[in-house]
């Protein structure tokens, strides 16, 4: 079981949104979106260094009013734009704050639990990786621009469950050795994929992405079927 050191966990939410306007503190289910995952990340556990990475003044008013355990971490307004790259802006809070294992929640992921938060950190303790990334796996027959990925389509089709698992990036939880992230970074000027990575595969309806305006209504409505 390798040595965390200094953790460090942060949230990045900035202001602007194409897609879904302000999704990050629009009310979902009568909350702010974003305190699905504050909750879960303060209910993990796994550190008291947790950052809420912004560079929205409404974002930073309402987790001071109402998180006053959590830190602020003021995303310089580069960081923040459509073109700005998340090698960029871990890096950045990397630079800052000088973790020795840097986690990143997602805000878009608003049904994760405490729970995966802290299997996911064990997992990568108990590992020999520098990255540990969230993932859905799925045996369904897969292709990718036009050509299958876990199917051969000149036999017989075969059940589902005899294809082999294809693993599907959420970004939910990841995980970083923050020294071989900035020594990667510094040499190949990106560093999120890591070198030795570990795909975790987490619960495929906590790990539910908003990225349109229907994910923002299905995640709602699932929220409010749970309270019932």
């Amino acid at each position: 079981m390798k040595n965390l050191g200094k953790v460090v966990l942060h949230i990045p939410a900035r202001e602007g949104s194409k897609r879904v306007p302000r999704k990050n503190i629009r009310l979902m289910a009568g909350s702010p979106m974003i305190s699905y995952v504050i909750k879960a990340a303060l209910m993990s556990g796994v550190t008291d260094n947790i950052y809420v990475n912004t560079d929205s003044e409404e974002i930073i008013d309402y987790v001071n009013r109402e998180y006053s355990q959590l830190n602020i971490y003021k995303r310089n307004f580069f960081l923040a734009s459509d073109t700005a790259s998340s090698d960029q802006f871990n890096m950045d809070i990397i630079n800052t704050l000088n973790p020795d294992t840097l986690i990143m929640i997602n805000p878009v992921c608003p049904l994760i639990e405490s729970t995966d938060i802290a299997n996911a950190v064990l997992e990568y303790q108990n590992s020999d990786c520098d990255t540990l990334i969230t993932c859905n796996e799925t045996q369904m027959q897969t292709f990718c621009d036009g050509l299958p990925v876990n199917i051969r389509v000149n036999e017989q089709l075969c059940p589902s469950q005899d294809n082999k698992k294809v693993k599907i990036l959420n970004w939910a939880i990841t995980i970083w050795d923050a020294r071989k992230f900035k020594k990667r970074f510094d040499e190949l000027g990106y560093s999120v994929m890591g070198d030795v990575r570990l795909l975790h595969p987490i619960n495929h309806l906590r790990s539910f992405k908003v990225s349109e305006e229907m994910d923002f209504q299905a995640c709602q409505a699932l929220i409010i079927s749970n309270k019932r």
